[in-house]
């Protein structure tokens, strides 16, 4: 099929005036939630976006709905809640669990839910039935006070404007309306699981929140089922999607290096970690297909389960497997304790806040400190730091031994393989380092003040990096120096949008090589390891000379582009049992539609760009081959899912995004910035940094990290996340004017607190 081609220009400006023009981005107050749009003079009102709201005979049904009914529909939630233990029972009786060691084991390290969320997730899923009840009961009744069929969506819209308050949900309110304390306002110092932060709502940005969206949750059903087609058929299978059109070949990038990678990465466990869900009843983990990868028996399969079954597939034929176990992800209670849609936990902080090194939660934190000058817990291993050891290596990593080496740190994923292992234990490493050096500056400081100071700083070091390198690598000067150009804003949200973490910052794994290589200190390789070996199992790190040798790796090696080409280790074999393993993005295409996200179609044209009537208008931003290949696998241009729609646009110039994907992270990265009254160099926080301070901060580099916390490391390129040339030469890292490093005499104060002059 031939197709047409049309050409439209999307001027970088424009959609980057849009993005700082959000400010406060999202909204969601008492059941309102406002977008601005590059296409709309001002925000749209949720509650008014279709006329029929307004009806006089639509008011009159809803305003007829009283706390009564609500309750009603809360209590015949519980009691259809209540009635899967018995199932969860049987499950648990007939065998049906996640086993150590196999696919399922690495999937529920990586998103298994905490405590928290697990608490939290019980009253949105009671919260979801009870909406779905209120849609029986009610939709009918509002279609034909409406005068048409009304879409399950614009039916969920409608009653989302109902609260949990009087209802026996409303501990959940509380929860997420309960103001914090003057003092809490005004600490100096960051909370740890991220509230406090904003003075009107003193919980947005708190760990275990939802995710905020861009766009409303697109439901089948408006509530909870995955979305289907505009045909109204079942979307394209994840996997076929995935077999047909992603490719394992080499396609390195020309700049940058595999710490841009790496950085993506870290910077996506600080800001984002989803939950899968578990057993309501027994907190069992939930297992979709059997060890083996076939098909469970319908009576075995939990509500929560959504697998990806395996058609006609030349890999997994291979292997005998049909069935890729995906459990849904525990849902939020909305941001605004309203009934609707579901919105998904985010079991991070929505801060750029080092929560991936010093934990989300009072009780990680406690467990991954030392108390002891501030400094956090670490193991030992020839006289080197490293991070702390599990305590349970065959629960937290893919090991079948109790003396395996198995790390704990803020995140959960610290073990996904080596490379990351690495990044946190450099940060353990700094964190230590600055601690040890402003203990002697400040002698008369206790330990809880040099942690807090230290955790300051290193926080300040990551946001530093992040604003000052890696988003000039990941968007482009121009976006950068905008984005910079900010300051706080105590009406921006800075919550993390379900796009950005679920789809644009999932689709980084496309930059990733199945090879990690192993370099000397000559830059020549030494060794190349297979990723597939050591998904959650980062025993590698601590032989001698590897943590420097994977170190110059990640600043050598050429990342691959964002594109969709990955690495087999990923599509095929990941956390692998040996026999067999998950496909990445099969598993991020069919989480995109648990969390609900719209098409790809709809968040082009939120992000300005042409609307699309058919394939061939997504010429614009793709290459012809691409195009073709789409049409072989959607049967509707409105279908593409966004993931994969962001992944084949054609990357914008001094950028690794496309479009779309640039402005979903432009978004996120000035509200990440805006919305945080902690941010490093923000002056209206409760004590900020010294002019003095603030200028030795801006000297950071990531080379600088590297520099500082390796084991023998002598040479490095000051721009890391960019190939070694004649523009970025290798400077001996003992070279503070090449290298410039922290002065921490900056810090130093008398016993009355007051900063020492220089």
């Amino acid at each position: 099929m031939k197709v047409e081609s049309a050409k439209i220009a999307i001027p970088l400006l424009g959609v980057l005036l849009w993005v700082l023009s959000i400010h406060a981005g999202i909204f969601s107050d008492a059941g309102t939630l406002y977008l601005r749009l590059p296409f709309h003079g001002g925000p749209i009102n949720k509650n008014a976006i279709s006329s029929t709201a307004n009806k006089p005979e639509v008011l009159n049904i809803l305003n007829k709905i009283t706390v009564g009914d609500l309750n009603d529909t809360v209590n015949f939630a519980e009691n259809v809640i209540r009635f899967l233990k018995r199932l969860e029972n049987n499950l648990l009786w007939s065998n049906i669990k996640v086993s150590d060691g196999t696919p399922s084991h690495g999937m529920l390290i990586s998103f298994g839910p905490d405590k928290e969320a697990l608490d939290r997730g019980k009253e949105a899923l009671i919260a979801l039935r009870a909406t779905s009840q209120l849609m029986n009961t009610y939709c009918g009744k509002l279609s034909k006070a409406s005068g048409h069929t009304m879409s399950s969506q614009e039916c969920s819209k409608l009653l989302s404007r109902f609260s949990f308050h009087g209802t026996p949900l409303e501990g959940a309110c509380i929860a997420l309306e309960s103001p914090c304390e003057k003092g809490q306002y005004q600490s100096d110092y960051r909370s740890i699981n991220g509230s406090c932060n904003n003075l009107n709502k003193g919980h947005r940005g708190e760990s275990f929140t939802g995710y905020s969206r861009l766009l409303y949750a697109d439901y089948s059903d408006g509530v909870h089922e995955l979305r289907r087609s505009v045909t109204k058929k079942p979307l394209p299978n994840a996997r076929t999607i995935v077999s047909s059109l992603i490719k394992t070949d080499n396609k390195p990038s020309k700049k940058a290096t595999l710490a841009l990678l790496q950085w993506s990465q870290f910077l996506e466990h600080d800001l984002c970690r989803s939950a899968t869900a578990v057993a309501i009843h027994t907190d069992s983990p939930i297992e979709c297909c059997s060890q083996e990868g076939d098909n469970l028996s319908p009576r075995f399969m939990h509500p929560l389960c959504s697998p990806i079954y395996v058609y006609d597939d030349k890999k997994y034929a291979q292997e005998g497997v049909s069935c890729l176990s995906f459990v849904r992800s525990l849902p939020a209670t909305r941001a605004d304790c309203s009934f609707g849609p579901a919105d998904q936990v985010n079991q991070a902080t929505h801060y750029l806040d080092g929560s991936q090194i010093y934990g989300s939660t009072h009780r990680r934190s406690k467990q991954l400190r030392s108390f002891n000058g501030g400094k956090l817990a670490t193991s030992q291993s020839e006289s080197r730091e490293y991070l702390p050891l599990s305590r349970d290596p065959t629960r937290d990593c893919q090991l079948f031994s109790a003396n395996s080496t198995c790390f704990e740190s803020g995140d959960a994923r610290v073990n996904f393989q080596p490379q990351l292992a690495l990044m946190h234990t450099i940060w353990y490493r700094e964190h230590n380092r600055i601690a040890d050096e402003l203990s002697k500056l400040n002698s008369h400081w206790d330990d809880e003040k040099i942690f807090q100071e230290t955790r300051r700083i290193v926080i300040a070091e990551m946001q530093k990096i992040t604003y000052g390198e890696w988003m000039e690598m990941a968007l482009g000067k121009t976006a950068q120096e905008h984005i910079l150009a900010t300051s706080y804003n105590s009406k921006t949200d800075s919550s993390v949008s379900n796009a950005f973490a679920t789809s644009v910052m999932r689709s980084l794994k496309s930059l990733s090589d199945g090879m990690p290589k192993l370099y000397d200190e000559d830059r020549t390789v030494n060794e190349s390891i297979f990723m597939r070996n050591y998904f959650h199992n980062p025993g590698l790190l601590r032989h001698r000379g590897v943590l420097d040798a994977l170190t110059v790796g990640l600043a050598t090696q050429p990342s691959q582009q964002l594109d969709i080409f990955y690495a087999d280790d990923l599509i095929n074999k990941l956390y692998t049992n040996g026999k067999f393993g998950f496909d990445v993005l099969s598993f991020d295409l069919q989480r995109g539609r648990d969390h609900g996200l719209p098409s790809y179609m709809k968040f082009r044209q939120l992000c300005g760009l042409k609307a699309a009537n058919g394939f061939s208008d997504f010429l614009d931003d793709m290459t012809e081959e691409d195009v073709l290949a789409l049409q072989q696998v959607y049967s509707n241009a409105q279908d593409v899912d966004l993931t994969i729609g962001g992944l084949l646009e054609k990357p914008k110039e001094h950028s690794i995004f496309g479009p779309t994907f640039y402005c979903i992270v432009a978004d996120q990265m000035l509200r990440t910035r805006q919305g945080d009254r902690y941010f490093y160099d923000n002056y209206a926080q409760p004590k900020p940094f010294t002019r003095n301070q603030l200028k030795e901060i801006e000297k950071i580099t990531l080379a600088r990290i590297l520099c500082d916390n390796t084991d023998n490391v002598k040479h490095m390129q000051k721009r890391v996340f960019e190939k070694v040339s004649t523009s970025n030469p290798l400077f001996e890292c003992q070279s503070e004017a090449s290298i410039p490093k922290l002065n921490l005499n900056h810090w130093q104060e008398d016993e009355s607190n007051s900063v020492v002059s220089f």
